[in-house]
């Protein structure tokens, strides 16, 4: 998951950097209630829990009437370049062969 501290903000290296206005809870956080097990009840645990927590951080940082975060005007343009980059490079193995291969290798392990 996303590196998280226990009020679901999203840390960004090992100095424990916080990345202002970023938050991750539930699936997509690294904090969790059970460690590392991620599946069926712990998952609906880890989102209230951290869920609540994601709330209760958010109402501490923003408070009424506080203005817009202001951001630039081509924010988030390298990330769709970088992701259309991904999505339309033509390389030697077709997309179905290898998602069956994938598909494959985790059932049998």
């Amino acid at each position: 998951g996303i590196p998280t501290n226990w009020k679901t903000q999203v840390i960004k290296d090992e100095s424990n950097v916080i990345v202002p206005g970023l938050l991750a809870a539930g699936e997509a956080g690294s904090a969790s209630v059970h460690g590392a097990n991620r599946l069926g009840a712990n998952s609906l645990l880890d989102l209230v829990v951290f869920g609540r927590q994601a709330a209760d951080t958010t109402a501490e940082l923003v408070k009424p009437n506080s203005p817009p975060v202001k951001l630039p005007a081509n924010a988030g343009e390298a990330t769709i370049a970088r992701m259309d980059k991904i999505r339309y490079c033509k390389g030697p193995i077709p997309t179905a062969d290898l998602r069956r291969e994938l598909q494959v290798n985790m059932q049998k392990y």
